[in-house]
Formats: structure tokens, sequence, C-alpha cells
């Protein structure tokens, strides 16, 4: 099983001596010196702000269970999760009293019973009322269903549009090079709910591989809650100049209280559910993502231009960043002819920034040089989802587990149904032949999941 870092308490200036040692002789731990809660390095001078590393492990743990575990078919006790290498052999292990095939797997001789996919006509009527765009009592009504099997077959449709995804990205991503881009956004839905989400993509084809969000069914310490009226959230500066939209950002930074203070104005609570800080859940976030980083010889990440998700993606990488099989860029989507940037030192750290027809980008491990080798082909990616799904969700939804089921949903038909520049983001990234409407799509998921078996 993949080992996630467990202290994040650390300095995190890549060129110092104590970047990633959390045991560094050289820190005074929980420093007030600046007004908040940090690691003091003494040698950089740099004050990382103290991270909770049991809050990051619970959610952790739970979102590991949600994004990655539910699995409908294979052994659950030898293998949990997707991504966590091949799943051991299985033998046939007669049937239940029902008559479900039964199976026990040859590693741990454990035994499991088959998914039975049944009433698809159910889950067709609940596609059909996302694809429509149907407002949820709208939707139940329309469906016949009674309220709870309607909310029964969501989360349903979401298990197996989530199965039939990442069993094929498991087979693609193990590849000799990843490249993925992330970026976070803030969803604002009706009488002032609202959730921070973090979005990944593959760099060439934009396919969306991981959505997550700040919102936890787990109880935590009032202090630990988000309940804020400011904001923090970097605007894109009103510009054509992009060294000027870059020193705007950088002076955004600087006016917080510490670098990682990222908050997103008033969202009032969602129902039965509480919302951790955005900060924590780019930490919780970017760990995710090593599940897809470890089948890969070599990666590179493209993150926003935003100080905790520095913090977070160094802390995800810091073993391939030491062994040199992972790099780690800035990235800011820009639109401009008018004013190139060619090694420009710009900020409170002299980032060294660079720009190309997609954007500016800024190395933050390795080096670049005069003539930088940039790998990522498509900018707009997470823009692109971010829209679709804000188009899509319902903006009247109260509820933590529609949310997840809804944006699950859309993640899959997004990749798999819409058309960018003539083809789908899973056509792109060589996970499917051909563009497929929704109601096909279940039918090939339940097919393949079926063949699984």
């Amino acid at each position: 099983m993949l080992q996630f870092t467990k202290n994040f308490n650390c300095c995190k200036t890549v060129t110092c001596e104590s970047f990633g040692d959390s045991e560094s002789k050289h820190y005074i731990h929980r420093s007030e010196r600046l007004g908040y809660l940090s690691t003091e390095c003494t040698l950089c001078g740099s004050h990382p702000p103290w991270i909770n590393n049991q809050l990051i492990k619970e959610v952790l743990a739970e979102k590991l269970g949600q994004y990655f575990g539910q699995k409908v078919v294979g052994c659950k006790q030898c293998r949990p999760y997707f991504f966590d290498n091949a799943s051991p052999a299985e033998k046939l292990h007669g049937f239940t009293s029902a008559g479900t095939q039964r199976k026990r797997c040859a590693q741990c001789r454990a035994i499991f019973t088959l998914p039975a996919f049944k009433n698809i006509d159910a889950l067709k009527k609940v596609l059909t009322c996302l694809v429509e765009k149907k407002e949820i009592k709208a939707a139940i009504k329309e469906s016949g269903l009674a309220a709870r099997l309607y909310y029964f077959y969501l989360n349903k449709l979401a298990l197996i549009f989530a199965n039939f995804s990442r069993l094929n990205e498991q087979q693609v991503l193990h590849r000799e090079y990843l490249g993925i881009h992330s970026e976070g956004r803030f969803f604002e839905l009706a009488h002032q709910r609202g959730f921070y989400a973090l979005f990944s993509a593959e760099i060439d084809s934009g396919y969306i591989l991981l959505q997550s969000n700040n919102l936890t069914k787990l109880t935590f310490l009032d202090t630990f809650i988000y309940h804020e009226t400011e904001n923090t959230m970097l605007d894109n500066i009103d510009s054509n100049d992009i060294e000027a939209v870059l020193l705007g950002r950088y002076q955004g930074i600087l006016k917080r209280n510490h670098f990682e203070q990222l908050i997103i104005g008033n969202a009032k609570p969602i129902a039965k559910c509480h919302a951790i800080y955005p900060d924590k859940a780019v930490y919780v976030h970017f760990q995710l993502l090593r599940l897809m980083t470890a089948n890969a010889t070599r990666y590179e990440h493209y993150i926003e231009h935003e100080s905790v998700l520095r913090a977070a993606s160094l802390m995800s990488s810091l073993a391939d960043i030491k062994k040199g099989t992972a790099n780690i860029y800035y990235f800011l989507p820009f639109i401009s002819e008018d004013h190139q940037l060619s090694g420009k030192k710009l900020g409170w750290w002299n980032d060294i920034w660079f720009s190309n027809k997609l954007g500016a980008f800024s190395a933050l491990t390795g080096k670049l040089k005069r003539d930088p080798t940039f790998n990522l082909q498509k900018g707009s990616a997470i823009e692109d989802f971010y829209c679709y799904l804000k188009g899509n969700l319902n903006n009247n939804v109260n509820s933590k587990k529609v949310i997840d089921d809804s944006s699950e949903v859309f993640r899959v038909l997004y990749n798999y149904c819409h058309i960018e520049h003539t083809q789908t983001p899973a056509c792109s990234l060589g996970l499917a032949h051909q563009v497929y409407r929704p109601e096909q799509l279940l039918e090939i998921a339940i097919k393949q999941l079926t063949e699984q078996q």
C-alpha cells in the first residue's frame, strides 16, 4: 500500500538544507513570531504555517475511501483501492441463497459477492434527469421514484461510472511520463451556500483525473471548521500585461495573514456535514494524486499560481523531487501576444517566469533554461470543466452526498461525452474510440464491469 506523508510541519523552501525534513534540528516548532503558528526554519528564515497532521490524516482516509475505495469488483481486502497495484487472482466459490455468484481471493482467501446491476431503467431515469438539469423535486417527480429511491439510484449511478473510469484510468496511467494540471475553484450555491473544489487534469487531453472538495462528514473542533466572511482568493487582474497580472497576484498573497491563508468568503454550511478550511483540502487532494503518479516513472505537476497549492504539491511529491523524477511548476493561463516573459524574476521569492501562447509558467523545482521545455498542451482544461460542472450541478442542492454523487457522474460524462475540438477528453487520452451518449455510456460501463467479474 502506498504510504502517505504523515508530517507536513517542515521547511518548504526547495533550496534549503532542511527542505521536507520534519526532524531538522534547525526548527523552532510552533513559533508565533510572525503572529501565526508556524514551523520556523532558522536556516532559510521561512515560517510555513503549522499544519494539524491528524486532521489531514483523518480527512485523507475519508476521501481515499470515497474517491478510490468504493470498488464493486475484485477483492476489497488485498487491494481495497484503485491504482494500488494489480488485483490478485480470484476463483469461483459457489452462489448465495439468492443465486448471486461468489468468488474467493487466491491471496487472502476472502470471499466476496459479485455485484448485481438491477433496475437499469431507474438508473437511466436518474441519468436523464441529471443531463436535463432537472431540479431535485422535479427530477424525483418525473422519475416516478420515491425520494429515497432516487438518491439510492443516484449513488449507484455514481458508483458505476466511478468504477468504470477508474478501471480504465489505472491501465493508461501506468506509463513512462505523466503530466498533471491542478487548480481550485469556489462553487457558490443558492442561499449563500458554497464549497471549495480542487480539480486535476491530464495535460495533453484535458481529461479530469480527480475532483475533490472541502466538505466532510467528520467532526472536528470548531477552530478547524470553516466560518469566514473574508475572501483572499486571487483574482486574475484585468490587464493585457502578463507581468502586471502576476505582480498583482503576488501582492494579493502578501496581503494575507500568512501565505497559505486561502479563504473563500461567506459560504454557509451544507446540511449534515462540515467544511474544513480550503488549505487543508488542498493538502488532502494532492496526497490523493499520489495514487496516480506512483505508476509513472516520472511526472510533472502544473499548479495554479497559489501559495497553498505550492506547499501541498511539494509535500506530495517530496521523495520524487529529491530523486529527480518529479518537477512542479506554477502555471497561469493567459492569452496575450503583446507581452512575453523570458526568464523574468517576479514576486517575493524571485520566481523566474516564462510565457508562451497558453500562459505564464515558473519552475518551483529544478531549473528552467532560457529556452525552456513546456509540456502542458491544454491550459484551459480546468476552467472548461469548472464551467461545465457549474452549468450542470443543481444550484439548490443542500446535501454533501448529492454533491459528491452528481459531481462524479458529471466528471465521467464530461470525459466521455463532452466534445472538445471533435473528440472527447477520454478519446484524447486513449480511453475511448468514440463519443458516447450518456445512456450509451451507462450501458457500456455496466457491460465492462460485468465482464470484469
